[in-house]
């Protein structure tokens, strides 16, 4: 009859779904046993990634340099506004960082410029300043909170999504990074192998500009240069009794000396260094100074793509490793209008604040370069440093500084010790559940058993289609999963009872048992499920992982409860034409029919 073969197709779609899940379980057991082993190509890609606290890694909390980033954009309105007072026709009006607050602009009004005209002009086109004060010549400008609020929350997500691209390209399987407060980042390794090189590539700012080197095209000329920046620098730093060593970072010490030197140097120029390596002692850096011109330079925002590859040195020397970058299209046309401005002058390229290389513009240029690195560490040494760099060229800048506020580097034993912990967890839960079951509810309770074992495998299987990284409160949810599931099942058993009490025939008695018991399965997981989607929404890392698996395995709960277990049901009743035992004495079946 229909029924009949309506349970024949059900009865099909539960076996195909267990096969299912049997087969995209095989990877996730694979690798649960065999940690350090590929994955073998005729097991389909699956398996669930191993958390940090189950295979260990390196777990980095980084703080960003937020005031830098409102600092520099601050400047960047003040330039802005600059130019624009200019082609009004306003000129000679100057803006510089305050000294008392890095947070606050100084705009210097020459005598006979009107401040309210200025003032009407940056409320119409500059509305994101706010007058904060004012004195005799000075107007003070800083961000309004609504901008402020906007910038930084933009250098957080700039700085996850940049820090991300870096570490999928290095090939660390699954990083977690997630913001932590107004200026932090955490980010988290399972199965890294190299934590400093890891640090090295996230913390690099990877601010790549081209200058040109001030009012020099010979190489006469540069050496001159270079050694009246040495003679005023020991200067400096003899007047001040400090040297490099002094500063914690040598972005310090080079703004003390381009502080210090300010009068001493063209107007736009600054002081920029190359690191070399000293031929006479082991280890030790020289450093090469450069007088750059500020006004003659260009982004390197402007680079479309770069890799590490490998150039012959002159003189038929040994070849040396390079990074060979390309322009954009947008960038193409600047690099090349500067190059050909600029021929027979030196090009500095400075990453981050350093001069990689500053080699003579024979040409013009306009759609790709190379940068040359140091030969410090031998050639596997700095084709690794070359590598690195395009790795950071191509997945973009840092919108600020970062450093490493905190470090914990979790072993692979532990991880093992956790998973050991989870089996056991998973195992012993299982067991006691079921015997439970069993003993309690007799056949029934072996059908709950099997949906439950087979649940289980599909939660599993969902995670690992959908690449969820798996967590020990991750493993948490599974085992709270496994207690609601079989929560619907004595439900289900519960109304069963209540149906043959009152005196139902067998098929009426699973008709309506599961009928009764879904409205009340479906108001407990629906509660359930609006909680960890809270938690999915507010909460970080582990937490996210426990609400994640508890709401894939709510679904699956449903599923499971709604089809598979009452088809199950139907399937042993019509097999073998009584009704499966659900551990309660009561009449006989063919005495209640009889009456």
């Amino acid at each position: 009859n229909q029924m009949t073969k309506n349970l024949k197709w059900r009865i099909f779609a539960c076996v195909l779904v267990t096969v299912l899940c049997t087969w995209l379980l095989l990877p996730t057991f694979f690798k649960l046993n065999n940690p350090d082993k590929e994955l073998p190509k005729w097991l389909p890609d699956t398996a669930m990634t191993l958390g940090l606290d189950l295979q260990g890694g390196v777990h980095l909390v980084l703080g960003v340099d937020i005031d830098k980033v409102l600092s520099d954009q601050l400047e960047a309105y003040g330039r802005s506004l600059e130019n624009s007072l200019q082609r009004d026709n306003i000129v000679g009006v100057r803006t510089a960082l305050s000294h008392d607050s890095k947070q606050e602009l100084d705009l210097v009004v020459p005598a006979g410029v009107n401040k309210e005209t200025i003032a009407t002009k940056i409320r119409e086109n500059f509305s994101v300043l706010q007058f904060v004060g004012e004195n005799a010549n000075t107007m003070v400008l800083k961000l309004n909170n609504q901008q402020a609020d906007v910038i930084r929350d933009n250098a957080i997500r700039q700085s996850i999504e940049t820090i991300r691209n870096r570490i999928d390209e290095y090939g660390v399987a699954e990083p977690i990074i997630t913001r932590k407060g107004d200026s932090q980042v955490v980010v988290q390794f399972p199965g890294a192998q190299d934590p400093e090189r890891l640090k090295n590539l996230i913390g690099q700012t990877a601010k790549l500009e081209f200058y040109i080197v001030h009012e020099c095209t010979n190489e006469a000329c540069i050496v001159q240069q270079q050694q009246d920046l040495q003679t005023k620098i020991q200067a400096a730093e003899h007047k001040g009794s400090y040297t490099k060593d002094s500063f914690p970072t040598f972005t310090a010490y080079r703004e003390r000396i381009n502080a210090d030197l300010k009068a001493e140097l063209p107007a736009d120029t600054f002081v920029a260094f190359e690191r070399i390596n000293d031929t006479t002692v082991v280890d030790k850096i020289l450093l090469r100074p450069y007088l750059l011109s500020s006004k003659d330079k260009l982004s390197g925002e402007y680079i479309d793509d770069a890799s590490a590859t490998t150039q012959p040195a002159q003189m038929g020397g040994t070849e040396h490793p390079v990074v060979s970058f390309r322009m954009s299209a947008a960038g193409a046309p600047l690099l090349g209008e500067l190059t050909g401005k600029f021929r027979n002058y030196r090009m500095a390229i400075v990453l981050d604040g350093v001069v990689k290389s500053a080699p003579a513009i024979q040409a013009q240029i306009s759609d790709s370069g190379v940068i040359t690195l140091g030969s410090a560490g031998g050639f596997e040494a700095v084709m690794k440093e070359a590598h690195d760099l395009s790795i950071v060229l191509r997945a973009g800048a840092l919108p600020a500084s970062i450093e490493v506020q905190e470090e914990r580097v979790i072993g692979p034993s532990m991880g093992r010790d956790a998973i050991d912990m989870g089996q056991k967890a998973l195992l012993i839960t299982a067991i006691m559940v079921f015997a439970f079951m069993i003993l309690y509810y007799s056949v029934a309770g072996v059908i709950a058993a099997l949906v439950t074992a087979v649940n289980v495998g599909l939660i599993f299987a969902a995670l690992g289609s959908m690449k969820a990284t798996l967590t020990l409160p991750g493993i948490a949810g599974i085992v709270l999963t496994i207690g609601m599931a079989v929560d619907a099942m004595i439900l289900v058993f519960e109304r069963m009872r209540e149906e043959i009490r009152a005196g139902r025939r067998p098929a009426q008695v699973i008709s309506l048992g599961f009928e009764n018991a879904m409205s009340s399965i479906w108001d407990s997981n629906l509660t359930t499920i609006i909680g960890a989607w809270v938690l999915a929404q507010f909460g970080t890392g582990s937490i996210r992982g426990f609400a994640f698996t508890l709401i894939v395995g709510i679904f699956v709960n449903v599923f499971m409860a709604s089809f598979f277990a009452r088809t199950l049901f139907q399937w042993v009743y019509y097999k073998g034409d009584k009704m499966p035992s659900v551990g309660i004495k009561t009449k006989p079946f063919t005495e209640i029919e009889a009456r």
